[in-house]
């Protein structure tokens, strides 16, 4: 039995009817009566599935229904069944519901017999919204921290006597991305470009991308975590940016070496679209060519119909997220890890390397190594 969707919970007939009688309740001034037995104005007793009488104030207006919860498709003989029993009962209109479609010729027979054929289905797929009414995923937090800042740099002293303490207090954080005591000034020019925080920022996000798409799913998609430690480089030997201008000297630096620690935290993500709903369905005319899904939440009476969107357009250019996908959410370098420990940590076998080119305060930066992760 397929569970995906909800049509399975109306597996008999009168469970059809029952939801069928559903469909038209509240539907404006309304009288819906099911599995009703009359006399026809010939003397003869005539059993109806679902009757609707709809008032105005001047008007009574009768709808005949059955409802066909079979397996095989609907014949021509089931609509003479029922324009004999609108004729004898004085009725205005009829239609029939089923869940297994119309043999062919009937949906012709029934327009001209003034009866409207409808199919009640589940959703399909791209109906519910690809992948479908069932997500299964992965999600990837990736996030990490940078340690052990070491700098190659020529310094130049710019008071009279050096100071005890000549090392560049950087720490990785927005104010300082945006505090002018770290730009950079030109070694030919002078003149001033680029934040040096902000470029150790964007290496940060950087490594960790890449990190990050190198790691698929592990330990069977178990919730655990993965760090990988890896050495890294920010070379600025390319751009002339790359003096630092501190209050007892200038530094042209070339390199800036440091260890980055990355966590790669999985978790598994399902989620049912219809958890909280009664059912969520197609009803079709084959008469007028009308869709519309139907759907009610748990513990609610009403029904919310909305006319259907045309599913059968082209699909995007990007590929839709499938069952099984890796979803990655990559964390500001300013998050750093805190106390979270991993279940497992690997080693990048090469030294990752970001190279920084820049004319201006806007730095160009390619990383030059893969990263190898030796888990």
């Amino acid at each position: 039995m397929d569970v995906s969707g909800f049509m399975h919970k109306y597996y008999d007939w009168a469970a059809f009817e029952v939801f069928v009688k559903d469909l038209y309740e509240g539907d404006g001034d309304v009288t819906v009566q099911r599995d009703i037995t009359e006399v026809d104005r010939y003397g003869a007793r005539r059993q109806t599935d679902v009757k609707i009488v709809r008032r105005s104030r001047f008007h009574k207006f009768t709808t005949l229904v059955e409802c066909k919860r079979w397996k095989e498709p609907v014949g021509r003989d089931r609509i003479d069944v029922l324009a004999s029993s609108i004729e004898a009962l004085g009725a205005n209109n009829g239609a029939i519901f089923t869940t297994s479609g119309f043999e062919e010729g009937a949906i012709a027979y029934a327009k001209g017999k003034g009866i409207d054929l409808f199919v009640v289905r589940d959703l399909t797929p791209e109906e519910w919204g690809l992948p479908g009414r069932h997500l299964s995923l992965y999600l990837h937090v990736n996030a990490a921290e940078i340690s052990d800042v070491a700098f190659a740099a020529q310094a130049t002293l710019l008071i009279d006597e050096a100071p005890s303490d000549s090392k560049i207090d950087l720490a990785l954080n927005p104010s300082q991305a945006l505090d002018p005591d770290f730009d950079l000034f030109s070694v030919k020019t002078g003149e001033r470009g680029m934040n040096l925080v902000g470029i150790l920022g964007d290496a940060h996000g950087m490594i960790l991308s890449t990190l990050g798409q190198s790691v698929g799913v592990f330990d069977d998609g178990k919730e655990a975590t993965l760090e990988i430690n890896a050495r890294c480089e920010i070379d600025l030997t390319r751009t002339p940016f790359r003096q630092l201008r501190l209050p007892a000297f200038a530094a042209r630096i070339e390199r800036i070496g440091f260890r980055l620690r990355a966590h790669i935290s999985q978790s598994a993500i399902n989620v049912d679209r219809g958890a909280n709903l009664d059912f969520a369905v197609m009803v079709e005319s084959y008469v007028s060519d009308k869709r519309l899904l139907a759907h009610r939440r748990a513990g609610d009476v009403s029904i919310v119909f909305r006319e259907a969107e045309d599913v059968e357009k082209p699909a995007p250019a990007d590929e839709p997220i499938k069952i099984g996908s890796l979803l990655h959410v990559q964390c500001s370098p300013w998050v750093g890890l805190g106390d979270a420990k991993a279940n497992r940590i690997g080693v990048t076998a090469q030294l990752l390397r970001v190279v920084v080119e820049a004319d201006g305060k806007k730095p160009q930066l390619s990383l030059v190594a893969e990263a190898a992760i030796a888990a």
